[in-house]
């Protein structure tokens, strides 16, 4: 066998391209900057796009990343943010 013959893969000789950092913004900065602007003291989160426990766990990462005086708690397999 010579080359790449009856391999599913081959090799690239190529420079590592430089790592760009991202600006540490979350997907879930804007809603969590809706709910400690907004006025209600509790809300639910529907985003259908995520696993429940996904979710959870992203924004519960956020909450502690940033700071924020919010409690992430999960009811009934729904998610809701309430004010701490």
């Amino acid at each position: 066998m010579s080359g790449t013959q009856g391999k599913a893969y081959k090799l690239i000789s190529e420079e590592l391209p430089a790592f760009e950092r991202r600006a540490g913004i979350s997907e879930y900065d804007g809603l969590l900057n809706e709910f400690v602007k907004g006025k209600a003291a509790t809300v639910r989160v529907d985003y259908p796009d995520k696993s429940t426990k996904a979710l959870m766990a992203a924004l519960r990462s956020r909450v502690k990343k940033r700071s924020l005086k919010v409690k992430v708690a999960m009811r009934k397999g729904k998610i809701y943010l309430t004010r701490a």
